[in-house]
């Protein structure tokens, strides 16, 4: 069977929201998807998830200056391939559907050459959330938990509520003035609670904190042995970790003189000064010490790690039914790597999913997930 069949392998498709309902575009006009989502290290932001995808235009539809109305993407005389149109790519296997990725329409550049082909790119939320401002407030006000706080930032940008929200973090915050860009207060609240925050795969603005990664599934094995329910990879890329020492953390409390230090000395006689400086500007002083704490031990001692996994999206159902687990990864899931060396050593690795993305075309599909060492340090912050 071919690639892409929905039995034997995914059929990826890309939908364009449409007059209230999801559009299927039509799959042999699909050159290429690229996306990309989350992070390429622990300690980075996660970044806002891009999909560029480039279709071919022989028949004229994808030019948004088409507004002929044999286009299928044209309503009551209007092209919908404008800024903001709300685009989703699914997998389907077995019949079930797994979103891979959600966004909205940014840029379009229209080739109209011998080979007409036009290519869009797509921002998920965080693109829109870092475009709003929190107003400034006439005094210092909302003393509220991280979530709380991460909610009212979404009720600025107008994000809508319910399913379309997950938000956990219960470390209170100081009263603020706002005053500065949504997502600079969303940030405030992650480090607030050493979490992350990112837009899920089905558009859910997704707050998670430290303790958040004792409860993710472990997705995938991958191995170099071809064993049963695993994945072979094509390329690891290790890492030793070294220039990622962290072990003294300033804490910014508030935007005065309050500040917490932490130094975890067994590490700074060992590699130097490497210093973090925090502005989280959590309720107690408690709170501050411990997060202080944290943010100066979880890095203070280099481990090796697999910076970087590559592999080919249309072989991990080769040696198990392993396109569930692998379709319904999402970043902060947990995976392994068993490698065994040349030299006859045997080295496992267990990961964190930080980043991930796909280049997918008419017959291949690569994945390449970028990836932290499971840091088991914990405190209550």
């Amino acid at each position: 069977m071919p690639p892409f069949d929905g039995i034997t392998t995914p059929a990826v498709t890309v939908q364009f929201f449409k007059s209230g309902t999801w559009t299927t575009v039509t799959t042999t006009d699909l050159i290429k998807i690229n996306l990309r989502r989350g992070r390429t290290q622990q300690n980075d932001r996660d970044q806002t998830g891009l999909s560029v995808i480039i279709f071919n235009n022989t028949s004229g539809y994808y030019d948004p200056d088409n507004t002929s109305a044999s286009s299928p993407w044209v309503v009551s005389g209007a092209s919908i391939l404008r800024d903001g149109l709300q685009m989703r790519i699914v997998a389907t296997i077995g019949g079930t559907p797994y979103y891979l990725y959600y966004g909205f329409l940014e840029e379009t550049k229209v080739d109209q050459g011998e080979a007409p082909a036009v290519t869009m790119t797509f921002v998920d939320g965080i693109a829109y959330i870092a475009d709003a401002q929190a107003p400034a407030l006439a005094a210092a006000a909302n003393a509220e938990s991280a979530a709380t706080r991460v909610g009212r930032m979404l009720d600025i940008v107008g994000w809508p509520g319910g399913a379309s929200r997950s938000l956990t973090g219960t470390v209170n915050m100081l009263a603020t003035v706002q005053n500065r860009s949504c997502m600079s207060m969303i940030f405030q609240a992650v480090d607030a609670i050493a979490g992350r925050f990112y837009i899920s795969r089905n558009n859910v603005a997704t707050l998670v904190p430290l303790a958040d990664k004792f409860s993710r599934p472990t997705q995938l094995l991958f191995t170099d042995t071809g064993a049963s329910n695993t994945v072979g990879y094509m390329q690891l890329y290790t890492n030793p970790g070294t220039y990622f020492v962290v072990n003294q953390a300033v804490i910014n409390r508030t935007n005065t003189t309050k500040q917490y230090t932490s130094t975890y000395n067994p590490s700074v006689s060992a590699y130097g000064i490497a210093k973090t400086v925090i502005d989280a500007p959590v309720a107690t002083d408690s709170n501050a010490q411990n997060l202080a704490l944290y943010e100066s031990r979880k890095n203070a001692t280099p481990d090796t790690y697999v910076e970087r996994i590559d592999f080919n999206g249309l072989t991990v159902g080769t040696y198990g039914a392993l396109y569930p687990d692998f379709l319904s990864t999402e970043l902060g899931d947990q995976i392994s790597v068993v490698r065994t060396t040349y030299d006859g050593r045997t080295n496992q690795y267990n990961l964190v999913v930080e980043g991930m993305a796909f280049e997918i075309t008419q017959n291949n599909w690569m994945v390449y997930y970028t990836t932290s060492a499971i840091n088991p340090y914990s405190i209550t912050i």
